[in-house]
């Protein structure tokens, strides 16, 4: 493989939700982990917060992805997976946010043959920033700085 092919190469990775997938750099998420049932917060806070997951000493803000999309979340398999996300401001009190998955995610090459722009009926969303294609399949690219964002109100 030649300079110019492997540079503009991306590892992605499919994060797969109830009806949809999102669609991240591999390098945004630290690491899956089995899901468990997050600890409840102390006070009343949005329905796509879940609560707080455990990871690695940190008590990190476990998210559904589908609910905040206002659309159905199902219920939690056994199969189902939390990805560690990095965040992307620097925040102390937030380097991670866990999203729920419903199954293991599977990494993906992201080139100029396997990507295109999803032409569908985009629903306006502050939490993504784009619907793609991924060789064929629809995915949503999410902006992690305005989940971050919202996230910075509360107090875990």
């Amino acid at each position: 493989m030649s300079t110019q092919e492997t540079s503009s190469e991306i590892r992605g990775v499919l994060l797969p939700l109830q009806e949809s997938q999102l669609l991240l750099p591999n390098a945004a998420v630290c690491e899956v982990v089995s899901y468990r049932a997050p600890e409840a917060l102390e006070k009343e806070t949005a329905s796509w917060l879940l609560g707080t997951f455990s990871w690695r000493n940190n008590a990190i803000p476990l998210v559904s992805f589908e609910t905040l999309l206002e659309c159905d979340a199902g219920t939690v398999g056994h199969r189902a997976r939390v990805a560690i996300c990095n965040t992307l401001n620097g925040d102390e009190s937030l380097p991670y946010i866990g999203i729920l998955l419903r199954s293991a995610p599977h990494l993906v090459r992201i080139t100029e043959e396997v990507i295109a722009p999803f032409n569908g009926d985009d629903q306006p969303n502050d939490v993504v920033a784009s619907r793609v294609l991924v060789n064929g399949e629809e995915a949503l690219i999410p902006d992690l700085d305005a989940l971050e964002l919202m996230l910075s109100d509360i107090k875990f």
